[in-house]
């Protein structure tokens, strides 16, 4: 099993909040040299696109970029959507693996990542449950901050009402801070390796 994307996504969470932290220490520098940094980061990959996108014939703005809010006053809200793209890009990761998983085990689950949790799930010691209901909370927070616009619903509180007690009520907001981002990495990390154990 290829770990290296879940050490890409660590790697990317420490480099975010450590960019962050030095940002909010120096009030985030000039905020006019704004557009000088998007030109530089225009060479961070070397390339704009590997493939022909009908979007390179169109130049992406000839106005001046600069913040239109700023990041020292609003610095809470940039700091919950980091958090939300991070949640989203683990359960990718995650889902991508537990269908590998599946797939050496010659089975089958749903589409959505949650059936996948609970039929490897079947694959664990009692002791290492608790890793896949940390999994189902980190899906149901995805749902929640990706589809139910930061709030708990009817489709979402199913995931996790048999073990979150008492369980999110409906309209319930949803909020995640930086350490749920650990504790979702460590439960996804002991699930994916009990589950593959047997390979």
């Amino acid at each position: 099993m290829d770990w290296n994307r879940i050490n890409i996504w660590t790697n990317t969470l420490y480099i975010l909040i450590h960019s962050l932290s030095l940002s909010k220490q120096i009030r985030f520098g000039n905020l006019t040299y704004l557009e000088d940094s998007i030109r530089d980061a225009g060479s961070w990959i070397g390339i704009d696109c590997s493939y022909t996108s009908v979007l390179l014939d169109h130049p992406f703005g000839g106005r001046k970029v600069t913040f239109r809010r700023d990041p020292n006053k609003h610095f809470s809200d940039i700091s919950a959507q980091i958090i939300k793209i991070l949640i989203q890009d683990l359960v990718v990761i995650l889902d991508e693996m537990m269908s590998e998983i599946l797939i050496s085990y010659n089975e089958h689950a749903g589409l959505f990542p949650q059936s996948k949790i609970e039929k490897l799930a079947s694959h664990l010691d009692e002791k290492y449950i608790w890793a896949a209901r940390g999994c189902l909370e980190l899906v149901a927070a995805r749902n929640v901050l990706t589809h139910g616009g930061g709030r708990w619903n009817d489709r979402t509180i199913p995931i996790v009402e048999s073990f979150v007690l008492p369980p999110p009520k409906n309209g319930e907001k949803l909020s995640v801070g930086f350490s749920m981002l650990f504790r979702y990495r460590k439960a996804m990390r002991t699930f994916l390796n009990e589950a593959n154990k047997d390979h």
